[in-house]
């Protein structure tokens, strides 16, 4: 016989027990979704300028949301931490006596306005400022002039900010000047907090200045009498963190290594410092082979070959090749380095180039010795050059010249960033010349200048101004090959119209502005005006190359323009660009043109 009983009241446990279960579930979940983080809004009165900006930041920085459902406690601590944060903020500026009100409403259920009124008190001014220079370097000059420009002088407001910045100088120019362990041996600021004064005392004491000990090149190829050129000092110089930093620069300038420590070997028991350099050398070779396409060029293909250890000398090959339909270049290069090895190189080059743009064909054939070095802030390239060319103008006979080319190049650049730069200039001038005198088909002189500026007046935006300004005195223009005429037209250039359809000419003289709008992550939106001419004859825009006068000439196609509009990313190697232009005025019967440009800010 079965007891019904007994199972029923087993089943009804367990179903009561499924429903806690289930109610207990539900209970939670519904405080998940009713839960809600507990916000704060601060906002600061009473003060202006830096102050406000400091204790703002300040209060700031205090928890703005507590975790969800947050206990009362958890909320009272958080106003409890408002006036000692915003005093804290205050004393920097001398304010050492507030009076701070805090208001607080609760606007929402897990939400309060939190409202901080500021009565700063008098503030503290500079009463007397002490301060003395010990130790070796006490009568160093650079030390001296510090305690001359110390910015908190008596009956100044007392900025802790500020005094703790010139304390901070002090310790580089004795850094500057081999003094590697200065010390403040006093350096106190005494508050009468009645008379609201301060006085400043500060004891400087330099401690020993240190030299310069021997170099150790540590690697395994290149000659040490090599190496040795490239540090900027010598043992027994007064050390300096400045000149180790720019021997590591100098260093992983050079195509030379692939790794590179340099290891000061400061000790407590002497004044020498000897420098410990490891060094990696790079891979003997190194190639590289890439296929792309340009609106310029039309689709191309291009390789690069170094040899770096021809010597141990640090003489080195270079090779390049660029394959296209309008523009085809074979450079091969020896470099030598000179005395400084990173800002002097010698170099012997021969190079070919066959150029066919529109209806302008031509090929050069030439042999370089030169020499390029840092003269000061420039760089700067000169060569001398044995080239010969074959080539066409605008459909005339084909002509060859022979000309012994010396040439000379000044270029500075200075940007904020290399890659995507928002600030900075270059500027590039080039003159050059050959003379019948000295085995040359003819006689000429040009010159080209080319400056650019980049400027970003704010956050979201950035101006690019450039131009390019050439001249050639020749008396007849058509003598001069196509490698060295002047043309205009393409991505970098006037962008309405195809590259280099404008021209053959004597003048060059073209200007763009472009204004540049951030959109989207790394994406900006373009919109740029291009203008400028090629022309042989200011008073006949259309005299051409071969010294035809056309009819009909027009001065105001002096000026060719185009506008456009496009988009650029700015990419980790450089801001990549696709424009459309379209030219205008006169010759606008041209129709649009796209202009793809890769890197082009520099």
């Amino acid at each position: 016989m079965f007891n019904l009983t007994a199972k029923r009241s087993h089943h009804r446990k367990k179903y009561r027990a499924y429903r806690s279960l289930l109610l207990g579930v539900l209970l939670s979940l519904s405080n998940i979704v009713q839960a809600t983080p507990t916000l704060f809004v601060f906002t600061v009165s009473g003060v202006k300028e830096s102050v406000l900006e400091n204790v703002q930041k300040s209060v700031d920085s205090l928890p703005r949301r507590l975790p969800d459902n947050a206990s009362e406690p958890e909320v009272a601590a958080i106003f409890d931490e408002i006036s000692d944060t915003v005093k804290k903020a205050l004393a920097p500026y001398g304010y050492f006596t507030p009076t701070i009100t805090v208001k607080k409403q609760q606007t929402k259920k897990n939400e309060w306005a939190v409202a901080i009124k500021i009565q700063p008190g008098p503030q503290t001014y500079i009463n007397n400022v002490h301060i003395a220079i010990t130790g070796p370097g006490e009568k160093d000059k650079a030390l001296q002039q510090a305690i001359a420009d110390f910015p908190l002088k008596k009956g100044l407001p007392l900025n802790t900010d500020l005094y703790e910045q010139s304390k901070k100088k002090f310790a580089a120019l004795a850094n500057t000047a081999g003094y590697m362990s200065p010390e403040f041996t006093e350096h106190e600021i005494i508050v009468n907090k009645t008379t609201h004064l301060a006085d400043i005392n500060l004891v400087f004491n330099t401690g020993p200045q240190y030299y310069f000990g021997a170099v150790q090149f540590n690697q395994s190829y290149y000659d040490n009498a090599f190496l040795e050129r490239f540090p900027h000092f010598q043992k027994g110089d007064t050390y300096s963190p400045v000149a180790v930093l720019k021997l590591q620069e100098s260093l992983a300038g050079t195509p030379y290594f692939s790794a590179i420590n340099v290891d000061p070997q400061q000790t407590t028991d002497s004044t020498d410092i000897p420098i410990s350099v490891d060094l990696t050398p790079s891979k003997a070779q190194s190639y590289n082979v890439g296929v792309g396409y340009g609106t310029d060029t039309g689709p191309r293909l291009t390789a690069t070959w170094d040899e770096r250890h021809v010597t141990d000398t640090g003489q080195y090959f270079k090779a390049f090749m660029q394959l296209s339909t309008v523009q085809s270049t074979v450079d091969l290069r020896y470099i030598i380095p000179g005395k400084d090895p990173v800002n002097q190189q010698y170099y012997i080059g021969a190079s070919y180039q066959q150029q066919s743009p529109n209806s302008n064909k031509g090929e050069t054939e030439k042999f370089t010795v030169g020499k390029q070095q840092l003269w000061g802030t420039w760089t700067t390239s000169t060569s001398l050059n044995l080239q010969h060319d074959h080539y066409t103008l605008l459909g005339a006979p084909y002509r060859s010249t022979s000309m012994l080319l010396p040439s000379a190049t000044l270029y500075k650049t200075s940007y904020d960033d290399v890659v995507f730069p928002r600030n900075g200039y270059s500027m590039n001038l080039t003159v050059r010349g050959a003379s019948t005198a000295t085995y040359s088909d003819t006689n000429f002189v040009q010159a080209e200048f080319a400056p650019k500026l980049i400027l970003s007046p704010f956050d979201f935006s950035r101006i690019i101004l450039r131009s390019d300004l050439g001249y050639t005195a020749v008396a007849d223009p058509a003598t001069i090959p196509l490698s060295l005429q002047y043309f205009a037209g393409g991505s970098d250039s006037i962008r309405g119209y195809d590259y280099e359809q404008i021209g053959p000419g004597r003048y060059l003289y073209v200007g763009s502005i472009e204004y540049q709008q951030h959109v989207y992550k790394e994406w900006w939106g373009t919109t740029f005006i291009d203008a400028g001419n090629v022309v042989n004859n200011f008073g006949n825009p259309q005299y051409n190359v071969n010294g035809v006068q056309q009819p009909n000439a027009d001065l105001s196609q002096m000026i060719n323009r185009s506008v456009g509009v496009g988009v650029m990313y700015a990419s980790p190697v450089g801001p990549i660009e696709l424009t459309l232009a379209k030219p205008i005025g006169n010759n606008s019967g041209n129709g649009f043109s796209v202009q793809f440009i890769m890197g082009g800010n520099i």
